[in-house]
């Protein structure tokens, strides 16, 4: 809630009330080496072909399993893929005793549709994920329901917000745990996710609980990821950059393994080690990934160390595979039963090898109007289909720089037929695809990804080769990168030269928007939603985005219009709520607001904003405890909020609880030293008390932060005439 709402409370005044500004009230989602693609030597004396793989793998069935994933992990920047480059030996000791398979693909180079696409062993165009933001149908079969029915306890420790539950991955975990769970809403991108740190540390105390049950557990590492944002400390230890951030991340893994070494748990446990896509760090002019599908950003890990006992594969399998064969093979490990709509292979079976290698991006056409890409894989050739097919040689050109087609033709042409005839069953009876709530779009901007929802071209699509589009694409993941920085600025100079050339992209004009937003134009700001929604009147985010601009200028029967709009077309819009809640507390419609708050509640029950809210307006009705229970739910999902801290005391010292009032103020001064209100309130504790010198300390400080604060003058004035 607003900090200039006036709302008060007897000599308590505003503590009551949050600080909150409307920054606050959305969260800005503004969120001898082997090189990438290359096949190992034929000839090495530990590898064999998986065709030559007999049957008689034996693991102890049922073991606990534990599945990590480390997202944007190309595989050839780990020592046990590539001994020149920088060490990673925790990482790396899984392939001792275990089996490590060097030639396996991501089915799409995006976070949300490649893990989705891994754990329900299908195809993005199956399944119907082929972009952050979708969703998973419920009662889909994964992993985790498979292994749940067989009575895993299963839980899963994630630390981004492209994966949050909402997206529907949480499907068969008892426990899933991700950052919307922890996070106080916030406008920097970095809150949208988490460190691996803390991902292993939850991921550990829940373990600690199930010791002697069996357990599948997944833990998710997000570090790699844009915008990378390692701790001050982290950097003068590891670095700084990509590889800075695999060394944090490889000893967060081995602080794991050893906690499950000290249990007994390393030895018996079926361990794999998967990365959802890589990174192209400049290759083929793509700096990160999710546009183009060459190796750089398809080529991933998949490690697997088995119970010790067990009748292993060989240490290092060559033949192609990709992540949909994950699933199949930790069931085949595990002895259960593999589902008939799992499209993936069991690598563990006799003579079993993946023949079909298939990749995909839609990215580029959803948000750049381009061609969608689609890639086969058989054996060591790779076929791209676009408006300007590829064809590569891996085993000669691992770094896929000399486009055959011209001299395959013919070859790639039944390539092609063949991508066909793989999708051809799914292309009519595939499901629309489901809008994004404008949260969502807020969100995965600030992760340098687009939201946009138009169709998806077919594979004789004559739109443009996304080739001719990646400097747009880069140019806009650099504006993002910028606005995150807060050189909005810079920022925008980007964004306005992509509109110049291409006015139509409505998500850039958006992010424009949003810019100016922030630097408090909010007159040129709703001049971009102003022509978003002459293009797009369905846009929910567009109408949001005004809202939030009329708001800034006070212009609040407009901006109530605009959040109505909406909610009209995005009914559980959680910031478009907030916003019209804090309109009515202005409007003093306290009823309307508590209505806001709790519609709030329904979508999200741990929602920081609508408790805070709610235990605000209950105090104002003089409902103390359901002020209290409101505020301690605010503060269990958001422990720093020094405003609630300060609130929850003003309730303590309104109903006489001194020692906790002194308690939660002191608290709120710890996490915010110049809070004038808060020096006040604490004031008035001692005053309570009859410590007059200490109130009288306090009262000069709430003066000394703020000098016009009248209500501590008065108090300071009334204090000395009566001694």
């Amino acid at each position: 809630m607003s900090g200039n709402s006036g709302i008060q409370s007897r000599e308590c005044g505003r503590p009551l009330l949050s600080a909150v500004q409307h920054a606050t009230l959305f969260a800005s989602l503004l969120v001898g080496s082997l090189t990438a693609g290359q096949v190992p030597p034929k000839t090495h004396p530990s590898v064999v072909s998986n065709r030559r793989i007999h049957s008689g793998v034996v693991t102890p069935r049922r073991p606990p399993i534990v599945l990590i994933s480390v997202d944007t992990l190309r595989a050839d920047r780990l020592g046990c893929y590539s001994p020149a480059v920088r060490k990673t030996p925790n990482i790396d000791a899984l392939s001792n005793g275990g089996t490590l398979f060097s030639q396996v693909s991501s089915q799409i180079p995006l976070t949300l549709p490649s893990h989705v696409s891994m754990f329900t062993s299908t195809y993005p165009f199956v399944n119907g994920v082929q972009d952050n933001g979708d969703y998973l149908p419920s009662n889909s079969v994964t992993l985790a329901t498979i292994l749940k029915s067989n009575g895993y306890q299963t839980a899963a420790f994630v630390s981004s917000f492209v994966l949050d539950r909402r997206f529907g991955l949480d499907q068969g975990f008892n426990t899933y745990d991700s950052p919307e769970d922890l996070e106080m809403k916030s406008s920097d991108p970095g809150d949208i996710k988490r460190p691996g740190s803390e991902v292993v540390r939850a991921g550990t105390e829940w373990l600690k609980a199930h010791l002697t049950e069996r357990f599948f557990l997944f833990l998710h590492l997000y570090d790699l990821h844009t915008p990378r944002s390692l701790s001050a400390a982290d950097k003068a230890r590891y670095g700084d950059g990509y590889d800075s951030e695999i060394a944090y991340v490889d000893d967060q893994i081995g602080k794991f393994l050893k906690f499950l070494a000290a249990h007994r748990l390393l030895d018996k446990s079926l361990i794999v080690f998967v990365s959802d896509h890589g990174e192209s760090l400049g290759e083929h002019g793509e700096n990160t990934h999710g546009f183009f599908i060459y190796q750089s950003t398809l080529h991933v890990p998949f490690i697997v160390h088995w119970p010790t006992g067990s009748l292993r594969l060989p240490p290092i399998i060559n033949s192609p595979a990709s992540l949909i064969d994950v699933v199949p093979t930790i069931l085949g490990a595990a002895g259960i039963p593999i589902p008939a709509t799992l499209q993936g292979t069991n690598l563990l079976k006799s003579g079993q090898t993946s023949s079909d290698i298939y990749s995909e991006s839609i990215y580029p056409n959803r948000h750049f109007g381009t061609s969608m890409l689609a890639s086969l894989r058989q054996g060591h050739y790779k076929y791209i289909d676009a408006p300007k097919p590829e064809f590569f040689d891996l085993a000669e050109d691992p770094q896929e720089t000399n486009n055959l087609y011209n001299t395959k033709a013919s070859v790639a042409s039944a390539y092609r037929e063949r991508i066909k005839q793989l999708r051809a069953p799914y292309h009519t009876s595939k499901k629309e695809r489901l809008p994004l709530s404008p949260e969502v779009i807020q969100r995965l901007h600030a992760l340098g990804y687009m939201s946009g929802s138009s169709p998806v071209s077919d594979l004789s699509s004559h739109l443009a080769d996304p080739k001719d589009k990646i400097g747009e694409f880069e140019q806009y993941g650099r504006a993002v990168e910028l606005g995150a920085k807060g050189s909005l600025q810079e920022a925008n100079v980007l964004l306005e030269a992509i509109l110049n050339r291409d006015p139509g992209l409505l998500d850039v004009r958006l992010a424009l928007g949003l810019n100016y937003q922030r630097m408090g134009k909010d007159i040129d700001a709703l001049e971009q939603f102003r022509q978003v929604l002459v293009s797009d009147p369905t846009s929910a985010i567009a109408h949001f985005d005004a809202a939030l601009s009329y708001y800034n200028l006070q212009k609040l029967d407009v901006a109530m219009q605009e959040s109505k709009a909406a909610l009209a077309l995005s009914p559980r819009y959680m910031k478009a709520e907030a916003l019209l809640a804090e309109i009515l507390v202005q409007q003093h419609d306290y009823l309307g607001a508590s209505a806001a708050f709790q519609r709030i509640l329904q979508t999200s029950p741990s929602d920081y904003e609508a408790h805070y809210g709610l235990g605000v307006l209950a105090a104002l009705k003089n409902d103390w405890e359901t002020g209290v229970e409101h505020l301690q739910k605010a503060l269990a999902v958001a422990p720093n909020s020094a405003e609630a801290h300060n609130s929850l005391g003003s309730i303590y010292l309104r109903t006489e609880r001194l020692e906790s009032a002194r308690q939660e103020f002191e608290e709120a001064l710890r996490l915010k030293p110049d809070y004038a209100w808060a020096h006040y309130n604490l004031a008035l504790v001692y005053r309570a008390r009859n410590e007059r010198d200490a109130a009288r300390i306090e009262f000069e400080k709430a003066l000394l932060d703020d000098p016009e604060f009248r209500a501590a003058r008065e108090a300071l004035n009334r204090l000395e005439q009566s001694q």
